[in-house]
């Protein structure tokens, strides 16, 4: 069959895999191993062996060691060959480890083999939706209920191994997705009751919500879902000033929200009062007295959820979310000033560098994402080149200052790649500015790491042939020459940036003479043209490093004798 299919032009027959099978995700890098035309055939053995001794031990109720063995056995099979098993299989899989899972009086130890499972099993939300599969919320509730407010462990009675907690609420993020539309309404109906102010009851009930809360639903289905409980919690948090400890929670429920229903769901009005409780929760120093907040303060929010709900209020008609966030980077800009030091500086350091990769990964998701079940974001919220470009500026300022900080140049290199990768026409040329000026001093070596380490992030898009920055490309050669000076055996961490900065552009442009293109080829733009010209240099740069090294060596062999 093989060679009929080649001789027709096809691609040639996988052997083992049945006609007409469509496997949920295969990992393609199997393809090219030199006995992939086994593999086909011994993963369908597998996994027809392993339905088969996992249907027959659950029969038998053998969860030690029949079921536990197999499931493990299911886990390697989804290592080694991806989910290489039809929707159907993939359905069933995800129904009986959710019934085992949920089983009263299971071992800590066992619930912790299939709920690993299980979650590597739903860990690709787009290969199921909510029509293919829905789960039951209340059997995860209760043993829920059951492990985290048990009334035995502090007695010594049961003992749970210290990641349960962990891997029951990774279990719980994933199954939420496929609770039932109802499911909302009788979450809600459990816990209202519990929303006391005054009552320490009230930490239960939001961490349960933020918890369990699905948020991921079809536009149809938002009049049972989060509609039922948005305007309730936001008033809520809206009248509350005093700080709680079940703060940081709904925050993080907001945050999942809003990231979730990118324009489903009307912010404007709460807009002014998010970006306030946000600067008031970085805790920074305020007035002459340097008032801070005390070492124990434990409510702060959580700089993740943060920057995912700063994320999806951008854009839109207007987007008054930049202006807001426009006049808090403007108020907090001179906090990444390197004199200016504290415990707050972790907190600024790790919003900036998480706040444009997440503007990254949105405009992924709105303009290069595959298209699957989940609901896209509508046209008219969608970020904008505009909206992109107005965002670089607002975070400019502060980034530049944070390149010098005393924690190191690392937080604000990643934030300058993501930027540059937005718009590198706004985000490169400063840092080449203050780059070729740190390579004409002597006296100052940190600067010269701190811009180099700034450099090697934005590597990627300063070459990269598009039309935001085309000059970029300009400058490679410029800068390689620029570099040599860095390779000084007295300074050894100039002297490695160095290195790793000549590697990488190395690695992203070829080093050939070109120069000889132009006379061959009419059609070259300026451009093109002017960088066909510039590669005649690459020999001069390569006997120059070489020197460079070998005197390198020299010294520092030298050193080590």
């Amino acid at each position: 069959p093989c060679r009929a299919s080649r001789a027709q032009g096809r691609p040639p027959l996988a052997l083992g895999r049945p006609v007409g099978f469509i496997p949920q995700k295969e990992i393609v890098y199997n393809g090219l191993l030199p006995y992939s035309d086994r593999l086909d055939r011994e993963a369908t053995e597998l996994l027809a062996e392993i339905k088969a001794n996992l249907c027959r031990a659950v029969l038998l109720r053998e969860l030690w060691p029949g079921v536990a063995f197999w499931s493990r056995k299911l886990f390697s099979f989804l290592k080694l060959y991806g989910r290489r098993f039809s929707k159907e299989d993939h359905v069933l899989f995800i129904k009986l480890l959710y019934e085992l899972v949920t089983l009263p009086d299971l071992e800590p130890h066992m619930m912790q083999i299939y709920a690993r499972l299980l979650i590597q099993l739903l860990k690709k939300k787009e290969l199921l939706s909510r029509d293919d599969l829905q789960l039951p919320w209340r059997p995860l509730y209760d043993l829920y209920e059951r492990i985290i407010y048990s009334k035995t462990e502090h007695l010594g009675l049961i003992w749970f191994p210290n990641s349960v907690d962990h891997i029951l609420k990774a279990l719980i993020k994933s199954c939420r997705l496929y609770f039932p539309a109802s499911s909302t309404k009788e979450m809600l109906d459990e816990w209202r009751p519990l929303l006391c102010v005054f009552d320490m009851v009230m930490q239960k009930a939001i961490s349960n919500m933020e918890l369990f809360l699905p948020t991921i639903m079809p536009p149809e289905e938002h009049s049972q879902g989060f509609q039922m409980w948005f305007e309730e919690l936001m008033n809520l948090w809206m009248s509350v000033q005093n700080q709680p400890s079940w703060e940081g929670h709904l925050v993080n429920l907001f945050a999942r929200l809003a990231n979730d229903n990118i324009g489903y769901v009307d912010w404007t009005p709460y807009i002014p009062t998010i970006f306030t409780r946000i600067l008031r929760s970085l805790n920074l120093p305020v007035g002459v007295s340097q008032m801070v907040a005390p070492r124990y303060l434990t409510n702060s929010y959580d700089v993740g959820h943060l920057v995912l709900w700063i994320t999806a209020l951008l854009g839109g008609p207007g987007n008054p979310g930049q202006k807001q966030l426009t006049c808090l980077f403007n108020s907090i800009a001179s906090f990444y000033h390197p004199s200016n030091h504290g415990r707050w500086q972790s907190r600024l350091m790790r919003l900036l560098q998480r706040l444009p990769a997440s503007v990254v990964r949105r405009v992924h998701r709105e303009r290069h994402a595959e298209p699957s079940w989940i609901t896209l974001v509508p046209e008219c919220q969608r970020l904008t080149d505009e909206d992109l470009q107005d965002f670089t500026r607002s975070l400019m300022g502060a980034t530049l200052l944070a390149m010098f900080s005393k924690t190191g140049s690392t937080d604000a290199a990643y934030a300058l790649q993501n930027l540059a990768l937005l718009t590198p026409e706004l985000a490169i040329p400063p840092v080449l500015e203050k780059t070729y000026a740190a390579m004409q001093t002597l006296t100052e070596p940190h600067t010269l790491t701190a811009t180099l380490s700034c450099m090697i992030g934005m590597a990627r898009s300063l070459v990269s042939p598009n039309n935001h920055y085309p000059e970029g490309r300009a400058h490679v050669l410029p800068l390689l020459m620029g570099s040599l000076p860095g390779v000084d055996p007295n300074d050894f961490s100039k002297c490695m940036i160095t290195f790793q900065f000549i590697t990488t552009f190395t690695t992203l442009v070829p080093l050939v003479d070109c120069s000889s293109a132009p006379s061959r080829y009419s059609d070259l733009s300026e451009v093109r043209s002017y960088l066909c010209f510039a590669s005649a240099e690459f020999e001069d740069f390569v006997l120059q490093f070489l020197d460079s090294f070998h005197l390198f060596s020299l010294t520092l062999l030298h050193i080590i004798l």
